[in-house]
């Protein structure tokens, strides 16, 4: 959690000033060199072998998504109001995880989530006039990152964290990193370097 907030306000930061395909592409440029340095197929013979290939490509978008959509979402609401909304994930993975996992919740966490949830709608305002578009885009956001929680539980019994882990950044980079020339503002300050290397480091 803690990795999350430095990482969040550091996005919302940069993305002031940068274009947020560049700020998600250096998020995952640095997040996946930083972590090939320390774990990658050389020092780790296995890393590759994945017995669900599908799921982890289904990960891998997944948190893709939720990233683009958080990351779009912090240059038109303030922070607390981005993550506020996306504090609804705990609801949408509670619904999921019954059917889908076979973790059923109990009374007592469904209260919490609900009473978590009615401050997400205190939050967001709906139909009091008070709704953002740009709500949509933490929405979104939340959508795709409990999917994201569902999809590494289910990995998780199957996959090292250290495979999902680089399946998951080498998307992002393949994905991401080709558009960086496109995207290019001017060049950044010593400051938004550092920054755009720890976003990565965080991630």
């Amino acid at each position: 959690v803690a990795s999350f907030a430095c990482l969040d306000c550091m996005a919302k930061y940069l993305g002031t000033h940068m274009d947020v395909p560049q700020v998600v592409g250096v998020r995952y440029a640095s997040a996946f060199l930083i972590a090939l340095m320390f774990s990658n197929p050389i020092n780790r013979p296995g890393l590759l072998r994945t017995g669900r290939p599908v799921l982890q490509l289904g990960r891998s978008v997944l948190l893709l998504g939720s990233t683009v959509f958080n990351f779009m979402a912090f240059r038109y609401l303030q922070l607390d109001e981005a993550l506020a909304i996306l504090f609804s994930t705990p609801f949408l993975v509670a619904i999921l995880a019954g059917p889908v996992l076979g973790e059923w919740v109990g009374w007592r966490r469904w209260t919490a989530i609900m009473l978590g949830f009615v401050g997400v709608l205190v939050v967001v305002r709906p139909g009091l006039g008070g709704l953002q578009w740009a709500a949509l885009l933490s929405l979104g956001s939340a959508f795709c990152y409990a999917g994201y929680s569902i999809t590494t539980r289910m990995l998780s019994t199957t996959d090292s964290s250290e495979t999902t882990l680089f399946y998951a950044n080498l998307f992002g980079f393949v994905v991401m990193v080709p558009i960086l020339p496109f995207v290019w503002t001017a060049p950044p300050s010593w400051i938004d370097w550092v920054l755009m290397v720890a976003v990565g480091a965080f991630g």
